[in-house]
């Protein structure tokens, strides 16, 4: 598989997101869509109906390129897992991405990007710290999967999926960003919990284990999931698919304000924040006095 094709499987849920649909029919959920609206109903708007574009970050480029390199990896042979080759292979992703027009916007300096390729390479360091790949027998990659209920079409791409030997279902999934504190580590886990109820309802599996690899730190972190979690999880995503439901049908879609709002790439436009805008646009330019040789001149 190509870069071009691993970014477009890492952006699938929301590029195939359609329309909320009205009151009665299914409401399509992914977890970072689901995430939108927990974090803004706006946001969740501008993304999964309006499906505006959004600008490419060094940020998520950055996992886009990891996770292109060790699904790569991972479909050598096992004693080919090797740093030497997973640095190959990110020169290679590298150069497809740059060539893509979806990543122009990054208009990185070469200083900047040797910076950024050599934080991308210590991701990669840090991820032969925390695993041996030539031990790993990955049972999927980049592993599409959808469950649908009365209310919802749950979907989206789990990293990978490994079948230990007695049968059990293990879920990894790579973070390229900072780990979460004690006090959030639970709440990171909602996409892998979203994928467990996938797989316990779509094919009767019940995972053994969720695995989060946190590459900056690094560390991985491991929740069981039980069945008292999943089905909690599934009775909030139904009440979240009513609420989107409710939403859609009165167009009422309400921004959550927060620290976010400063990366959002909506906020030019969003409405609240139309009021600053407004203000913005008629406070008049301070007065420039100019030197006196100037205006005599």
């Amino acid at each position: 598989m190509s870069a071009a094709d691993a970014a477009a499987l890492r952006d699938a849920d929301r590029l195939r997101e359609s329309e909320s649909p009205p009151e009665q029919a299914l409401v399509r959920l992914s977890p970072s869509r689901a995430s939108d609206y927990k974090t803004c109903p706006q946001l969740f708007k501008y993304r999964a109906i309006d499906r505006l574009p959004e600008p490419a970050d060094i940020y998520s480029t950055r996992g886009t390129l990891i996770h292109a390199v060790l699904e790569q990896l991972y479909l050598l042979d096992q004693a080919d897992r090797t740093i030497e080759r997973a640095r190959a292979l990110a020169v290679a992703v590298w150069a497809n991405l740059k060539a893509d027009p979806e990543y122009a916007s990054l208009e990185l300096d070469p200083e900047v990007e040797a910076a950024w390729l050599e934080q991308a390479d210590a991701l990669l360091v840090n991820y032969f710290r925390v695993e041996d790949p030539t031990k790993v027998a990955p049972h999927e990659l980049e592993w599409w999967v959808e469950h649908q209920t009365e209310l919802t079409l749950l979907r989206g791409i789990i990293d990978r999926v490994e079948v230990t030997p007695d049968g059990e279902w293990v879920l990894s999934d790579y973070k390229t960003g900072r780990s979460p504190s004690e006090t959030y580590a639970l709440g990171s886990f909602f996409g892998l919990k979203f994928y467990a109820l996938v797989c316990w309802r779509a094919f009767g599996k019940m995972p053994k284990l969720l695995r989060l690899l946190h590459l900056k730190e690094p560390e991985i972190i491991t929740l069981v999931p039980t069945p008292q979690m999943l089905r909690g999880l599934e009775k909030q995503l139904d009440a979240l698919a009513q609420a989107i439901q409710r939403a859609h049908l009165k167009d009422d879609w309400r921004p959550r304000m927060s620290h976010i709002c400063n990366y959002c790439p909506h906020k030019p436009i969003c409405p609240a924040y139309a009021a600053e805008r407004e203000a913005s646009a008629e406070t008049p330019s301070p007065a420039v006095l100019l030197p006196l040789a100037s205006r005599a001149s």
